[in-house]
C-alpha cells in the first residue's frame, strides 16, 4: 500500500501562508508525511524536504471563479487515488492523531463509496448525522446526511479522486462548489457516501477568513506556535 500524500493547494496570493503551514504541518504530523503543493508560480523560498511543488500553469488562466478547473486538471496529473486535501491557511493547531488518519486512509481504499472522510468535527455537527454509522478499530464514525449544509465540504479530510472528480466541474469557484452547487450534486449521487468521525484526528484552524489574504488570524493558534512562527520571520507578511 502507498503511502498517504497530502496535497495543499495555493495560489500566488496566498505562497506566504506555505511557510507557516509547512513549519506547523512537520511539527504536529509525525513522521512528516510526503506533501504536493499544487498551485502556480512556484514560491522563491524553500519548502522542507518532504514537500514538492507542481504547477498546473498560470494563475491568470484560472481566476477565483475557475477554481473547479484548476482542481480537475491537478487531480488529472496525481496517481494518488485516496489523498488528504488541505487548503494553504488549514494549519494544524494541535498534533495530528496520525494513527487515526492512516487507519481511516486504510478504510477508504478498502471501502470505495466513501468519497470523502472529515478529519475534523465538520460532518459530526453538520445536523443530522448518523451517530451510530460504525467504526474502524477505535473509531466512531459518522455518516453525514445529504440534505446538511456543506455536505460538500473542503474542511480538511480524505478525498477518493474518482468521485471527486464526478461532483467537480468547471468554472467554480470554491465557495459555490461547497455550498449552492457541488453540495447539491453530491445530494443526488446516491451511491457516495461522506464520513467522519467523533474524534478530531486533524484540528486546525483557518487562517484566513473570506479569501483575504491580507489579514492573518491568529487567536486559535498555540502561544507558543506564534512566537516560534514570528521568529522565524513567517508572519512577517502580515505583520511589517
Amino acid at each position: 500500500m502507498e503511502e498517504l500524500r497530502i496535497v495543499i493547494t495555493t495560489s500566488d496570493n496566498y505562497l506566504p501562508a506555505l511557510r507557516p503551514m509547512a513549519y506547523l504541518l512537520n511539527k504536529y504530523y509525525v513522521p512528516n508525511p510526503p506533501v504536493l503543493v499544487s498551485g502556480f508560480t512556484p514560491p522563491d523560498f524553500d519548502l522542507p524536504a518532504n514537500f514538492t511543488f507542481h504547477s498546473i500553469g498560470k494563475m491568470e488562466d484560472y481566476p477565483v471563479g475557475k477554481w473547479s478547473d484548476g482542481i480537475i486538471k491537478l487531480l488529472h496529473e496525481i496517481p494518488d487515488e485516496v489523498f488528504l486535501l488541505l487548503l494553504e491557511d488549514m494549519w494544524p493547531v494541535r498534533q495530528v492523531n496520525v494513527d487515526a488518519v492512516n487507519i481511516l486512509y486504510r478504510y477508504m481504499l478498502q471501502f470505495k463509496n466513501v468519497i470523502k472522510m472529515d478529519l475534523y468535527t465538520d460532518r459530526l455537527y453538520a445536523g443530522g448525522a448518523d451517530l451510530n454509522y460504525g467504526h474502524v478499530s477505535y473509531i466512531d464514525l459518522v455518516k453525514s446526511d445529504p440534505n446538511s449544509a456543506y455536505h460538500f465540504s473542503l474542511m480538511p479530510g480524505l478525498w477518493r479522486k474518482e468521485h471527486l472528480l464526478r461532483v467537480l466541474v468547471p468554472g467554480e469557484s470554491p465557495w459555490s462548489a461547497e455550498t449552492t452547487s457541488g453540495t447539491p450534486r453530491l445530494r443526488t449521487m446516491k451511491d457516495l457516501d461522506v464520513l467522519g468521525t467523533r474524534m478530531c484526528p486533524y484540528r486546525g484552524t483557518l487562517a484566513f477568513r473570506g479569501g483575504d489574504s491580507g489579514k492573518l488570524l491568529l487567536s486559535e493558534l498555540q502561544d507558543c506556535d506564534v512566537k516560534e512562527l514570528r521568529d522565524l520571520g513567517y508572519l512577517a507578511p502580515w505583520e511589517k
